[in-house]
C-alpha cells in the first residue's frame, strides 16, 4: 500500500461536539495531488466520540485508550502508526480548509530545514489568534507578555505570544500545538515529552534547539474553536500553564533569572485581574468576571515552589 502524504493524528477525549466537523474537513484535503489518512486516538471519552468516527468517518484509523492517558502520550501513539511523509498534529476542535494541508505540504517541501510548521489561526468569526506561539520564555519574553509591554511593539519588545497577524512565513520559537505539520523523521526523532499545560511549547522547542526551524504561515489558515475547553477547565489546568513557564525558567535560565520573570509575570496578572473586575462592575460583561477569575485562578499557584522541590509535570488531559 502507498503510503499518503500527510498523517494527521487527532486526540479526542469527550470531543463529539466538534470532532464531525474536523473529521469532515479533514476528509475534504485529500485529493489526488495529496492523500491523507486519519488517526484519531482517544483518551478514554463517555460522550460516544470514538464511536462515531467509526460510523462516519470508516477510513479513518481509531485506537481507543480505556483511560485518558494525556494529551502526550496519545500524540505518540497516533505518531507510531502515521506513514506519511508530514505527520499534522491536529486538535479536535479545529476545521481545516480545503487546500491548506497541500499548501502547508508544498511549503515543506520548499524549505528543507523546516522541521515544524504551522498555519495561521482564526476563531469561528474569522479573527486571527493570539495563541499562535512566538519567543521561548525568558525574563524578558514574560514580562513583555504578562505586563502587555508586547503591545506596544512586537519587534522591540517580543513576548512569549505574538501581538500582531502573521504574513507569510516567519520563523518563530514555537508555534500552537492546535495544528503542527511535523516532518516524519523530525517527528520520529523528537517524541511528545511530558511537560504539562504547554506541551506544544516544550516540544517544537526540542526540535528548534536541535537545529530545525520552526515557523508560521499565513498562506495557510485553520478555524480553531479556541477557548472551548478551556473555560470549563479545572483551576489545576489554569494554574499549571503559570506554574510551567515558571519552571521552564529556572530549569533553563537559573534562579535569579527564574525570580525576576516570576515577579513580572505576577505583577501583571495582578493588574489584570483589577483591571477585568473594575470593566466587570462598570459594563456587567460576564467574560470580563470570567478572566478576572481565571487570572485570580493563575495567581492562586505559588510559582516560587519551584525552588523548593522538583515535581514530574503533570500530563495535559481535557477536561471534564
Amino acid at each position: 500500500m502507498q503510503a499518503p502524504t500527510v498523517s494527521v493524528v487527532t486526540v479526542t477525549f469527550n470531543s463529539k461536539e466538534y470532532i464531525r466537523a474536523c473529521l469532515g474537513s479533514v476528509a475534504e484535503n485529500d485529493s489526488r495531488v495529496i492523500s491523507i489518512e486519519h488517526i484519531v486516538v482517544d483518551n478514554g471519552s463517555r460522550d460516544g466520540s470514538a464511536a462515531l468516527v467509526r460510523s462516519e468517518f470508516p477510513r479513518a484509523i481509531v485506537i481507543e485508550n480505556p483511560v485518558n492517558r494525556g494529551f502526550t502520550a496519545a500524540n505518540n501513539q497516533g505518531q507510531a502508526l502515521a506513514r506519511g511523509r508530514y505527520v499534522v498534529f491536529l486538535n479536535p476542535d479545529t476545521v481545516v480548509p480545503r487546500g491548506t494541508f497541500q499548501t502547508m505540504a508544498d511549503t515543506m517541501d520548499r524549505h528543507a530545514d523546516l522541521g515544524v510548521l504551522a498555519p495561521r489561526l482564526v476563531d469561528e468569526h474569522g479573527r486571527w489568534s493570539l495563541d499562535m506561539g512566538h519567543r521561548s520564555p525568558t525574563a524578558w519574553t514574560v514580562i513583555n507578555s504578562f505586563m502587555l509591554i508586547n503591545r506596544l511593539s512586537h519587534d522591540v519588545f517580543p513576548g512569549v505570544l505574538r501581538t500582531k497577524d502573521v504574513r507569510g512565513l516567519e520563523d518563530c520559537d514555537w508555534a500552537c500545538g492546535a495544528c503542527l505539520m511535523v516532518r516524519q523523521e523530525v517527528a520520529k526523532a523528537f517524541p511528545w515529552r511530558e511537560f504539562g499545560s504547554g506541551d506544544d511549547m516544550d516540544y517544537c522547542l526540542q526540535i528548534k534547539e536541535a537545529g530545525w526551524r520552526v515557523a508560521v504561515t499565513g498562506d495557510a489558515e485553520i478555524t480553531h474553536f479556541a477557548g472551548r475547553s478551556w473555560k470549563v477547565a479545572r483551576p489545576a489546568t489554569l494554574v499549571g500553564t503559570a506554574s510551567n513557564v515558571a519552571r521552564y525558567l529556572a530549569q533553563r535560565h537559573g534562579r535569579m533569572h527564574a525570580v525576576v520573570g516570576i515577579v513580572g509575570m505576577r505583577l501583571g496578572l495582578r493588574a489584570r485581574s483589577v483591571v477585568h473586575r473594575l470593566l466587570y462592575h462598570l459594563t456587567h460583561d460576564p467574560e470580563r468576571l470570567y478572566k478576572a477569575n481565571k487570572t485570580r485562578q493563575f495567581l492562586a499557584h505559588d510559582d516560587f515552589s519551584v525552588f523548593r522541590k522538583v515535581k514530574r509535570p503533570t500530563p495535559t488531559s481535557y477536561p471534564d
